[in-house]
């Protein structure tokens, strides 16, 4: 007999027997399960195919009258869609359940919308720091608090920026596993939880005279190297962009269109070339010219771009610049904000003079895409924005650079 249930008649519910099932009389199909030791479960009966069948919705109090009938409701339909949530489930516990197995299909899916340097280190993350622990475990198992201290433990050995990438992984992965329905999940365990560790941003920049100490370095290195480290200091560009540089890109108006695969916006860019650049490029021209990249892995066919590490190369130079504080190739774009968004002319006697480029044109250099700079409202072409203010900005800049390595 079907009995109308309450919250707090199925919270008193009690029996002697092994097992007594009382059905619902407000969703025909829900049944609570009560065994003699007290355990109540939720189960729903359907027809499927000509015959009854139950699926276990799950256990009470985890989940409620109210969550139950929601649950029963939504099985039920299915079934008389013409589904069988039973088969279903079945299919999903037969397969591939595992973390692994999560990480591979999204990571996999996102590939080729993700930048080459994220897919490597997304993988260095995954392989170091997680598949240890969860390769063969499964996703859906996997809660909040184990998450919590396994990116305590990473931030507690001394590598709290660590332990900040690998919780945003996870928070991908399990993001993406929800959207894409990966078997048996249904939660994001590491939704709610905060980074571990405390980051700064690094705001490392070079004044005039540890300019002139990097420049004079990259003598010693052979011309494909300097290249590089040159047109990154003169440019303001992301290494990664100026290693995959092509001679196609270099336009006869003296300005290098970055394509937006090779862009981390994801969208073409523009940068005007100044007269010192474009020395640079001219140098190289005559060792690469004929090849397709400025600077191509190897010289057989200059089919590939030269995007192994640079980090031996400037573990050399800071070597060789050891009286000065030690820096990176990222430190060269903070190098020319810094500079270039200094007044001219200070209001205060000994305060360093800049090249007095207006906040917005330096980050239109720099490729930032920030609301202020107008893009949202841009209309026409995005990597022509600001594209003489740009020119002039690259120009001073390129100056700025000359005097300070000039002897």
């Amino acid at each position: 007999m079907a009995v109308t249930l309450t919250a707090k008649t199925v919270a008193s519910l009690r029996t002697d027997r092994v097992q007594e099932e009382i059905y619902d009389a407000l969703v025909p199909g829900l049944i609570l399960r009560v065994g003699r030791g007290g355990t109540k479960t939720w189960v729903v009966r359907y027809r499927s195919g000509g015959r009854y069948r139950r699926l276990q919705l799950g256990r009470y109090p985890v989940l409620s009258l109210a969550d139950a009938r929601e649950a029963a409701r939504a099985k039920l339909a299915e079934a008389q869609a013409g589904a069988d949530p039973a088969q279903e489930r079945a299919a999903r516990k037969a397969a591939d359940t595992s973390f692994a197995a999560l990480a591979r299909e999204v990571l996999g899916a996102k590939a080729p919308k993700t930048r080459e340097k994220t897919r490597r280190e997304r993988q260095r993350i995954l392989e170091k720091e997680l598949l240890p622990h969860w390769a063969h475990r499964d996703a859906a198992s996997i809660t909040r608090r184990e998450i919590i201290r396994l990116v305590e433990r990473i931030a507690e050995r001394g590598a709290p920026v660590m332990a900040n990438r690998t919780l945003a992984l996870v928070k991908v992965l399990f993001s993406e596993g929800l959207k894409r329905e990966f078997p048996l999940l249904e939660a994001n365990p590491a939704a709610l939880i905060e980074p571990p560790g405390e980051e700064e941003a690094r705001r490392r920049f070079l004044e005039r005279h540890e300019l002139r100490a990097v420049w004079e370095a990259t003598e010693w290195e052979n011309p494909i190297t300097r290249g590089i480290f040159r047109l990154t200091l003169l440019t303001a560009q992301r290494v990664g962009s100026v290693m995959r540089m092509k001679w196609a890109d270099l336009d006869d108006a003296d300005v290098w269109r970055i394509p937006a695969a090779d862009f981390k916006g994801r969208r073409e860019h523009w940068v005007p070339l100044s007269k010192e650049a474009r020395a640079v490029v001219a140098e190289l021209r005559e060792l690469t010219g004929a090849f397709d990249y400025v600077f191509p892995r190897g010289r057989r066919d200059g089919k590939r771009p030269h995007v192994t590490s640079v980090n031996k190369a400037l573990q050399r130079l800071n070597a060789a610049t050891s009286e000065i504080e030690h820096w990176t190739l990222h430190d060269f774009r903070t190098t020319f904000r810094t500079h270039a968004t200094r007044a001219k002319r200070p209001k205060h006697r000994g305060d360093p003079a800049g090249l007095g480029v207006a906040p917005d044109v330096a980050d239109a250099v720099l490729g930032h895409k920030d609301p202020s700079l107008g893009f949202g409202r841009y209309t026409g072409e995005p990597e022509r924005y600001l594209l003489s203010e740009k020119r002039d900005a690259l120009e001073a800049w390129g100056t700025f650079v000359a005097r300070a390595v000039k002897r």
